[in-house]
């Protein structure tokens, strides 16, 4: 079935997107695609980086729309094994309705596929557990100068022969914490460094996660006007492995 959500959009503010991304520009094609629920989530590494979303808020309060529009945004760690710059207080006082986050790097040189599996399961692991993050964002994206660093078998192997323990321990971290696991369309799906075979495979892994019990939700990650709706690919790919629809997150508004 398509549901029409989006819930990791990014805009011009923060940088993160291009100049194509305003809210209202986002909005719009949203209505154009007969979309009903999104968030927009511009990224906070920093706590400099804070003043910008002040104008996002305005600019989703002042457009008038059917589509249901979340205030939202995209946490990272502050180094290996570092603290979010976000916390409850900023959270209130700026109105964040939802918070993805995760893992943006593999923190490491090394080439033992056993340690970057560990670095990458814990950060997981934190982010799941963490209550002020509502979704895990883009498991297994890394920046392209990490993923050339290595070669496409040793990323594909990598993937291939996840241990299922760590699978199971991540799975239920999602269903005991309320915590979906994202399905991202560019940074996995649409991401044309990555090999055809490692896209692959990592349906296999959202399978896998999907019969240890995970939650999921949706995503475009959309940096540029035009992924918006590649949302439509990664529904499809749930609705192809069976995941039951109480299993596909979405945000609720608060009153």
């Amino acid at each position: 079935m398509r549901r029409g959500i989006d819930y990791h959009i990014h805009t011009f503010y923060q940088g993160c997107g291009n100049q194509t991304l305003t809210v209202e520009a986002i909005i719009r094609k949203a209505e154009a695609l007969q979309m009903t629920s999104i968030a927009i989530t511009d990224h906070l590494n920093t706590l400099d980086q804070l003043a910008n979303f002040r104008p996002i808020k305005r600019d989703i309060e002042a457009v008038e729309t059917e589509v249901e529009v979340f205030f939202g945004v995209e946490l990272n760690f502050q180094g290996c094994d570092g603290e979010w710059a976000y916390s409850a207080e900023i959270r209130d006082d700026y109105g964040f309705e939802v918070a993805v986050g995760g893992i943006h790097s593999l923190y490491t040189d090394s080439h033992d596929p056993v340690e970057v599996v560990d670095i990458q399961h814990r950060h997981h692991m934190r982010t799941l557990c963490d209550p002020l993050v509502d979704v895990l964002v883009h498991p297994w994206w890394v920046p392209h100068e990490e993923w050339l660093a290595r070669p496409a078998e040793w990323w594909e192997v990598l993937l291939e022969d996840m241990p299922e323990a760590r699978l199971t321990e991540l799975a239920e971290a999602s269903r005991d914490n309320g915590c979906p696991i994202e399905l991202n369309a560019e940074a996995i799906f649409y991401n044309a460094g990555y090999t055809a075979r490692f896209r692959e495979l990592y349906v296999q892994y959202v399978a896998r996660l999907q019969d240890a019990g995970a939650l999921f939700t949706i995503a475009s990650d959309a940096h540029d006007i035009s992924a918006v709706g590649h949302t439509d690919y990664v529904e499809g790919i749930a609705d192809g492995l069976g995941i039951p629809e109480e299993r596909i997150w979405k945000p609720t508004k608060k009153a």
